[in-house]
């Protein structure tokens, strides 16, 4: 069995070299095109957001909170730990940097194994100030709030879907102050944003030409086309959802699903971040989750919209 994976992955590398060498002029616009989205919609959006996100780990700003506002968030999601400050860290620093916290804060033992895989499904949250600005791009204000709000409600809603599957044991809530100084954090924290930028510039090139390559041997339309490239980077999909043809729903819907899901840059970089199949597995069944939820509620309101 080890002998044939070793055998595939030989004839996907050298049939990929071969794909790339056939459609070479591919890759010199599809570089370009990454880089002018990187720099229009992803750096403004994230930069500070990471930058922020960074001193208040540091720094421990939450900790305080935590000791009040945990235990009400535990009984209410039956979990245990500092769980409070880890949902609002997802919200701030959006995927994958979040499963990077969880999973170092399960190490730290300031939550147990069970949060942890429970926590992976219902934490996962795109950059809200990433969402706005490139949402903007294809639809109003009032629908673009709309879509946030519900791609955050369906993490609450399976968060209470995961709470019963588990008896939580107890762990207590660490409260260990931090006093290192802001303004030498800055400088690190400058740094550690723009290499996480640059690991997102290199997914967005990577899937930008393996998609662009698929499409130009596959011609897909433009629904399709947005679809297959939402699901391989959410940007990509997003950037280009006004080129579908019809009603603003199905735009809506189809932006709703993607963001949900996450697409496979982010998912590849949660599992190498992580490092942990197991645990991938819950991140992942939470997307699914997501996705099926955000968009079928996004579906039942607009429906009975129709009907008001």
């Amino acid at each position: 069995m080890n002998k044939l994976k070793k055998i595939l992955t030989i004839f996907c590398l050298f049939s990929l070299i071969f794909i790339l060498f056939k459609y070479n002029y591919l890759l010199k616009p599809s570089v370009i095109n990454s880089l002018t989205l990187w720099i229009n919609k992803v750096f403004p959006s994230l930069f500070i957001m990471f930058i922020i996100n960074d001193i208040i780990i540091n720094t421990n700003i939450l900790n305080a909170l935590d000791s009040k506002i945990s235990p009400l968030f535990n009984k209410i999601f039956n979990t245990s730990g500092n769980t409070f400050s880890l949902f609002i860290l997802s919200i701030i620093s959006g995927s994958p940097t979040n499963a990077y916290i969880i999973n170092e804060s399960f190490k730290k033992g300031q939550i147990t194994k069970e949060t942890c895989e429970k926590l992976m499904t219902y934490t996962y949250f795109s950059n809200p100030l990433f969402l706005y600005n490139i949402l903007m791009g294809s639809f109003n204000k009032s629908i673009t709030i709309k879509i946030i709000v519900l791609h955050y409600l369906a993490n609450i809603i399976i968060g209470f879907l995961e709470r019963g599957k588990v008896k939580e044991k107890k762990i207590n809530i660490t409260t260990k102050a931090n006093k290192e100084n802001i303004l030498l954090l800055i400088p690190k924290s400058i740094a550690k944003s723009i290499n996480t930028l640059l690991m997102i510039l290199g997914c967005i090139t990577f899937y930008m030409i393996i998609s662009n390559i698929i499409i130009k041997i596959l011609p897909f339309n433009n629904t399709l086309t947005v679809v297959f490239k939402g699901l391989l980077e959410i940007t990509q999909g997003l950037n280009i959802i006004n080129t579908i043809n019809g009603k603003s729903i199905i735009k809506e819907i189809i932006a709703i699903f993607l963001i949900s899901f996450g697409g496979l840059s982010i998912h590849t970089q949660v599992l190498s971040l992580i490092n942990d199949k197991n645990l991938y597995k819950h991140y992942f069944l939470g997307r699914i989750y997501q996705a099926l939820i955000s968009t079928n509620t996004y579906i039942i309101i607009y429906i009975i919209n129709c009907y008001i």
